[in-house]
């Protein structure tokens, strides 16, 4: 990450936007009607935008996304499993953020595989074959991720994964353009996403 503002020049425009977020954070905390999950959530959002705009790798910033989405299940009445001392059943965690959140990252690994590959105008069969030939590694992979538990999946599931998230509103897909755009931002894409497929999600804990 990029060092620190000059002491003698003040904190810059990325730091002042972190400290006026992180205060209008507290002050919802501490004053509004559910702010306890609202200030929790808008913090933590926050800190991974600010470790996003200082070009911070996503394994930084995904810790703090997986507490915000648990804060936003948890705020809704369920019962995330990041905050749970004791194993949830199967069904429950499958509509959990955090497995939500796995989903996300592999339609987005699919996503730039996809789009690193060269395309033409008209889709042609190669491609096709390419593409759930890449679906079918990516699952491959997920299958072995901490958090899938007995779940198994294969390369049709992860192409609905991601046709789910190109489907989603602009809102709602944001944390999926933002994973592919930082992705594909780095020096090596393909890289990058071969050590999030052997690594599974930033931040996971083993189930």
């Amino acid at each position: 990450m990029a060092e620190n503002s000059n002491p003698a020049t003040g904190p810059d425009e990325v730091e002042r936007e972190f400290a006026e977020t992180l205060q209008g954070a507290a002050f919802i905390f501490e004053k509004e009607e559910n702010g306890r999950f609202q200030g929790s959530i808008m913090a933590c959002k926050a800190v991974a935008r600010f470790v996003y705009q200082r070009n911070g790798g996503a394994e930084l910033a995904a810790p703090f996304m997986q507490i915000a989405a648990a804060f936003e299940e948890l705020e809704r009445g369920g019962k995330p499993k990041l905050f749970s001392k004791k194993s949830a059943p199967n069904r429950e965690r499958e509509r959990s953020p955090e497995r939500r959140h796995i989903h996300m990252l592999a339609a987005a690994a699919l996503e730039v595989m996809v789009k690193l590959e060269p395309r033409t105008i008209k889709i042609s069969d190669a491609e096709t074959s390419k593409r759930e030939a890449a679906a079918a590694r990516v699952a491959r992979h997920v299958n072995r991720w901490p958090g899938m538990g007995a779940q198994q999946v294969n390369g049709s599931t992860i192409i609905a994964w991601r046709n789910h998230q190109r489907g989603l509103s602009k809102g709602d897909r944001k944390p999926f353009d933002t994973v592919v755009a930082k992705i594909l931002a780095e020096p090596n894409p393909r890289k990058t996403v071969d050590q999030l497929l052997r690594s599974g999600p930033p931040g996971f804990f083993k189930s």
